[in-house]
């Protein structure tokens, strides 16, 4: 008789995932693990990174953290927000912490415009902090809204014909180094602090077409493609870099405007050209607006290559960021004869 085995079936145990309680809610284990692991994995010599660690980081990696002025900002700002709240964890931080702040400021009778400052600083510094610590989240201090911001803004007054050729008339008397930098901007467009920061050999006058340079240095930080550029000189302008070029060699300094070569230089010259053309209620960026109306004005001359030579980027398609050599000096300088003064 044949024998029939019989064998038993496996018995299979559904797996029970153990809940645990926490503050009335229940989780899985293995939730809470894997929360628990990517936790302690955040944290550095067993401890979770501030804001201390935040701005740390932050001043080694910005590019302008050679600068004095730049320095003693940050590190205000920085310690104006640690002295309010403490050095908080950075998993702590919250968009409450940046409005508490903002009204503890307007409270004080900080201006929005200084509160804005504040806020870029601390705003940088996150981003920063949280990219090289590979933290997958947006800065809590974005989009803030600040009560008050441009409320008191002065609309930017109209630039006539006639106003801009007083204003040459007037810089064109008595030359001081403020007047020479204010009528190189007139046929420019440079921003006050591009020629102000420039090196002497960044001004090129042994050239079929005289030109400056505008790069990165020392005193200044060109952080984007299109603001290093090369830009012919024309006109007044021409005649004020050969002046300031002699009174540079005179001093013997490798800066284009020694008088002001050092850092804020800028804010002192700004203040120095306002009080000159007080009475036209004209000030130095003034100049930018005044050349890009009248390029503007002549409706011939293309987008791309007047920001050539302000020194703009709109952005646009790949093929304005492709290319190696870029508008020439003679494209440039045909643009600038256009809108002379």
């Amino acid at each position: 008789m044949k024998s029939i085995v019989i064998k038993p079936h496996p018995i299979v145990f559904d797996k029970v995932e153990r809940l645990i309680n926490v503050n009335g809610m229940n989780f899985e284990e293995e939730f809470l693990a894997k929360v628990i692991s990517e936790h302690l994995a955040k944290q550095r010599n067993g401890k979770l990174p501030t804001i201390t660690d935040a701005f740390q980081i932050y001043m080694n990696e910005a590019t302008s953290s050679h600068r004095p002025t730049f320095v003693k900002h940050a590190n205000y700002h920085f310690r104006s927000f640690k002295e309010f709240f403490g050095d908080l964890t950075l998993d702590e931080l919250k968009h409450w912490h940046i409005t508490e702040y903002r009204d503890y400021q307007l409270a004080r009778g900080l201006s929005p415009t200084s509160i804005r400052k504040h806020n870029n600083t601390l705003n940088a510094m996150l981003n920063m902090a949280f990219k090289h610590l590979d933290i997958d989240r947006l800065s809590p201090f974005r989009a803030l809204k600040i009560r008050g911001e441009g409320d008191n803004k002065r609309p930017m007054p109209i630039i006539t014909t006639q106003l801009i050729h007083q204003v040459k008339e007037c810089l064109l008397k008595n030359s001081t180094p403020h007047k020479l930098i204010a009528l190189i901007q007139l046929n420019t467009g440079f921003r006050l602090s591009e020629p102000l920061f420039a090196r002497l050999e960044d001004c090129v006058l042994e050239h079929d077409i005289p030109h400056l340079w505008i790069r990165r240095n020392a005193l200044s930080d060109r952080k984007t493609k299109s603001s290093i550029r090369a830009v012919p000189l024309c006109g007044v302008s021409l005649d004020a870099a050969k002046e300031l070029y002699k009174i540079a060699k005179k001093k013997n300094s490798e800066w284009f405007v020694p008088h002001y070569a050092r850092d804020n230089g800028n804010s002192s010259c700004s203040q120095i050209i306002k009080k000159t053309l007080k009475e036209f209620d004209f000030k130095s960026h003034m100049f930018r607006h005044a050349i890009i109306d009248r390029m503007k004005a002549r409706n011939d001359i293309p987008t791309r290559l007047a920001e050539s030579i302000t020194g703009h980027s709109s952005g646009g398609s790949e093929f304005n960021t492709y290319g190696t050599v870029g508008y020439t000096l003679e494209q440039k300088r045909d643009v600038i004869l256009k809108v002379l003064i």
